[in-house]
């Protein structure tokens, strides 16, 4: 059946089989094709969400990164301190 969209042949190790089978299974995915082609959107976002943040990473000061990480850490801690209260 004629296609306007590309194909990529795919041979993957065993062990990548077994992990896009378990995948599969988690999240109701009934083929192999279809779970590859959301994996791989899955990745290339997140490539494309890391350079981002890389870049405002980059345009800010020192003190502004070490500002930012320290926010980070207390509502990381905060986070977990209300889960061990539970």
């Amino acid at each position: 059946m004629p296609s306007t969209k590309k194909r990529i042949n795919l041979t993957v190790p065993d062990a990548v089989y077994k992990r896009l089978q378990a995948y599969k299974e988690v999240n109701g995915i009934t083929n192999d094709a279809g779970a590859c082609l959301q994996l791989v959107i899955q990745q290339l976002n997140s490539q494309e969400q890391s350079r981002m943040m890389m870049k405002a990473f980059m345009a800010m000061s020192a003190d502004e990164v070490a500002e930012l990480s320290a926010d980070g850490a207390r509502a990381i801690r905060h986070m977990l301190e209300q889960k061990t209260d539970e």
